[in-house]
């Protein structure tokens, strides 16, 4: 990029800015609109984060995770019996999910070290997968995926191993947690 270039979009950027300031301090009814936003905040806040408590094996093909400990349940989405997060509102979700596989036996694992996968599902409809894999001793591996979903007040979001797994998958404070957490951002 040009000097002038460079020179034209700083000008640029700082009149922009100039003018949103002065449109947000000089305009009555952009102040009023923005007081307005802050006083109806709209749906009450939706979060959740949940994890497995202890180190498990795999799970079995179509099985889903039930992410036993809850740390956040704002909204009270997440019901620990089923694994289900259920929408308590319409909106835009952000949606978040960890695995990691051990490269040592946990659990009552033996054979092969830590492979599995988790897809997020929304009303059964795969929204996003990961993987974890490990091939030898002492060779951990983690997985995290991350979504952004519109939903409808009781869609269900579940996270499922899509295949067999095999091994011992980490929850520890120490190797890092296996976990599913969202929060409703619209």
């Amino acid at each position: 990029m040009s000097e002038s270039q460079c020179i034209f979009i700083e000008r640029t950027m700082k009149t922009l800015i100039f003018l949103f300031v002065g449109l947000l301090y000089k305009s009555g009814d952009t102040y009023k609109t923005l007081q307005c936003v802050e006083k109806n905040r709209g749906p009450p806040t939706v979060a959740f984060y949940v994890y497995m408590s202890r180190t498990f094996k795999a799970l079995s093909i179509g099985q889903p995770f039930r992410f036993d400990a809850v740390e956040t349940n704002l909204g009270n989405g997440y019901d620990r019996k089923t694994g289900f997060f259920t929408a308590p509102s319409d909106g835009v979700y952000a949606f978040s999910w960890t695995i990691h596989a051990a490269g040592t036996h946990h659990a009552g694992s033996k054979g092969d070290y830590g492979e599995m996968a988790a897809v997020l599902t929304q009303n059964g409809v795969v929204k996003g997968s990961i993987y974890a894999d490990t091939e030898k001793h002492y060779d951990d591996a983690s997985s995290t995926g991350f979504v952004i979903l519109a939903a409808s007040k009781g869609d269900k979001f579940q996270i499922i191993c899509p295949m067999a797994g095999q091994g011992a998958f980490f929850s520890t404070r120490s190797n890092g947690k296996t976990s599913f957490s969202g929060y409703r951002i619209a």
